[in-house]
């Protein structure tokens, strides 16, 4: 599976993504006026691009600068760039690319309406609607299409300080909307000189990626400079491109939530549909939860592929309100499955080498649960049998 790291010790923004990306589009066989062609099929006129490389701090990245012609100013809000999101496929650009960009302006939508108290059709987007935000987002949604990105994620993300002014005055920073895009991200607080995280840029993130730090072959880099210079760091954010084993028994993605408002037929329900949909394992933990109260942690062991569904399902059928990452390294015993035949008819076993070479083994539940109901015996006793009835070098776990 090809996967994205998004390396931002200086923060990141909607045109330093887009620079590291086209970067990185030497290795995917595209570039600047490529990625031009194919944002013509939004049909949003009266702009250009100008990529270069640059040197920032003695290191080499690439600078993006978007022009826009003189007397070209767009207010749009989430209903029309929808729209023209939707439509885009039509007129030719990338379908895939097309829903990318759509997930990413309408966590921005949601963000900014939480924020201002409003709902998502309502915000009308200053900023973000305009030209040059619709095409760094646009344009990072193709990039990732064009170079088979399947999964995206971030290391810890500086916080920044200061205040920032902007449409709306005069805003703390992180402003309001980056601290809606964040929740479940690690945060470095105070780290880094003024605005280090922009609304766009942590639109991407929250849409695209998770948290954690995967294990992962290295395949190129591409670095992208901000626009502003920096006394304490390099303005600069690396996405490194690599390939990592979708399912591999080393290294699975916790997923952890707490929540103190849900039935325990609820909770059954979520974690059943969980394991359902190929979680590892999900475990139920009680904690003890603000102000007194009573509730349950949900963590839920993923692959690297299936963590994005399995978040997802997450909130979608649980009360929480946010997630936490953390990748784990796994170490796993050989095993295998094997199909016995028994005096109840065949019931697989799992059998696991030890360290020693030694095996032990231990009958599959459904197997044992079937025959039990099925003859009206105890659980135990078609277990004990069952155990019984193998090699003399297998032993009960």
């Amino acid at each position: 599976m090809k996967i994205a790291w998004f390396d931002a010790p200086s923060g990141i923004s909607g045109d330093m993504t887009l620079a590291a990306l086209l970067d990185l589009g030497a290795s995917g066989g595209f570039d600047s006026q490529r990625l031009e062609d194919g944002l013509a099929c939004l049909g949003v006129d009266g702009w250009r691009l100008e990529s270069s490389e640059t040197s920032v701090d003695g290191l080499r990245a690439r600078r993006l600068e978007l022009i826009v012609d003189e007397g070209v100013t767009v207010r749009r809000d989430w209903s029309s760039i929808r729209s023209l999101l939707e439509e885009a496929p039509a007129r030719g650009f990338p379908a895939a690319a097309a829903g990318i960009a759509l997930s990413i302006f309408e966590k921005l939508a949601v963000a900014e309406a939480r924020v201002h108290g409003s709902t998502p059709d309502e915000v009308h987007f200053h900023e973000v609607g305009a030209v040059d935000s619709i095409v760094d987002i646009a344009g990072v949604a193709w990039c990732l299409d064009r170079l088979g990105i399947e999964r995206c994620f971030c290391g810890p993300l500086p916080a920044g300080s200061g205040t920032v002014v902007c449409e709306h005055g005069t805003l703390p920073v992180p402003v309001p909307a980056v601290v809606e895009l964040l929740a479940g991200f690690e945060l470095v607080a105070g780290d880094g000189q003024g605005e280090t995280v922009t609304p766009t840029g942590a639109a991407i993130l929250s849409a695209l990626a998770v948290p954690a730090r995967p294990v992962f072959t290295l395949e190129a880099c591409g670095s992208g400079a901000g626009s502003r210079q920096m006394d304490d760091r390099p303005n600069v954010l690396r996405i490194l491109l690599g390939h990592c084993e979708a399912h591999d028994d080393e290294q699975v993605i916790a997923i952890v939530a707490d929540v103190d408002d849900m039935t325990a037929e609820a909770i059954a329900f979520v974690a059943e549909r969980l394991r359902g949909a190929g979680a590892r394992d999900v475990s139920v933990v009680p904690v003890g939860m603000k102000k007194g109260r009573l509730g349950n942690r949900l963590e839920v062991l993923a692959d690297v592929g299936t963590v994005h569904e399995l978040a997802h399902l997450l909130l979608t059928h649980s009360s929480t309100a946010g997630l936490r990452f953390r990748a784990m390294g796994r170490v796993v015993l050989p095993r295998r499955v094997e199909l016995i035949d028994t005096e109840f008819g065949p019931v697989a076993v799992k059998f696991i080498v030890r360290p020693d070479g030694s095996e032990t083994a231990e009958p599959e539940f459904d197997d044992l649960a079937r025959i039990a109901l099925q003859q009206g015996l105890a659980f135990d006793e078609i277990r004990r049998a069952v155990l019984a009835s193998l090699p003399g070098s297998a032993v009960s776990d």
